[in-house]
């Protein structure tokens, strides 16, 4: 019975240093969230390595892929407008630094298998968009 205590207090005891030790992890939670802003008066689709959102209207917040910040494409489309491509940097999260005052090696480790140590470099971006052609403007420029 006594060996049952002392393997559940030692249970207990990584379970509460893994959780307690990896700041940026639990500060941080689950996938980061941008916004998306541009002077657009009508529905558009934006997809994210994450998620597709159909028929929103901008400024628009939608969840990014943790582990795929850096270089990671956003694609905004619309029916009368082009966007450019959003494409993401990163940068550290100052949580991570907490792991090595506090954490260790441990919280070290959980915050960068998860990739928490990452954040979007911005909050939000501006997209410019640029009114498509119609295509009976491109079939007088044929004639």
């Amino acid at each position: 019975m006594k060996k049952f205590r002392v393997r559940k207090s030692i249970f207990a005891a990584v379970v509460a240093s893994c959780m307690l030790s990896s700041c940026a992890t639990i500060v941080s939670g689950g996938d980061p969230s941008v916004t998306i802003k541009g002077d657009v008066d009508e529905l558009v689709d934006i997809r994210t390595e994450k998620q597709t959102y159909q028929g929103v209207l901008l400024p628009a917040v939608v969840k990014v892929n943790r582990h795929k910040i850096n270089g990671q494409r956003i694609q905004v489309t619309s029916k009368n407008y082009t966007f450019p491509d959003i494409v993401m940097d990163r940068k550290i999260n100052g949580w991570a630094f907490g792991n090595v005052l506090i954490g260790g090696l441990i919280g070290l480790t959980i915050d960068l298998a998860t990739n928490s140590v990452s954040l979007p470099a911005q909050n939000e971006y501006i997209v410019v968009p640029q009114p498509k052609q119609q295509n009976k403007e491109k079939n007088d420029s044929i004639k």
